[in-house]
């Protein structure tokens, strides 16, 4: 099996970059239009794009680990490089200060062979960006609380 990692520094406390993953009305600012499911061992999960003409595209999943703060692991059910659910996305949480942290990006578990090469290079070029658009949101939002579902 194949993957790609990817690591970013954040000016941002872990707490803070673990709630910009997790809480899933942060994450429509910054990772996908819809969002549903929240973060529970066993629990499902999936994400929605609007794509304008091309429709909405739709993916599902379940959340395999969770160890706050430390490591967030989901397997994709419906993933088209390999629908038998072996493609997970491990996210790694590293505090490096008190107003600094790391995230490690894994998209993995794609089959050998020179035929998942374009589902590779795509997610490493997605999981970047996506990262980039999470640096950026978190900066402009200091306070992401605010966004946080009143219960």
């Amino acid at each position: 099996m194949r993957e790609t990692k990817s690591e970013f520094t954040f000016d941002e406390p872990i707490e803070k970059l673990w709630s910009g993953v997790t809480v899933y009305e942060v994450l429509v600012h910054w990772l996908a239009d819809e969002v549903r499911g929240r973060p529970k061992v066993g629990g499902d999960f999936s994400w929605t794009w609007k794509l304008g003409l091309e429709g909405d595209f739709t993916t599902h999943g379940i959340y395999k680990k969770i160890e706050p703060l430390k490591e967030l692991v989901m397997e994709w059910k419906d993933h088209p490089a390999d629908p038998s659910g072996s493609i997970y996305l491990q996210l790694l949480f590293e505090s490096l200060g008190p107003n600094q942290s790391k995230l490690t990006i894994v998209n993995g578990g794609f089959p050998d062979g020179m035929s998942s090469d374009v589902w590779i290079d795509g997610a490493k070029e997605a999981w970047d960006g996506q990262a980039v658009q999470l640096k950026d949101f978190l900066k402009k939002n200091p306070d992401i609380t605010k966004f946080f579902k009143k219960s």
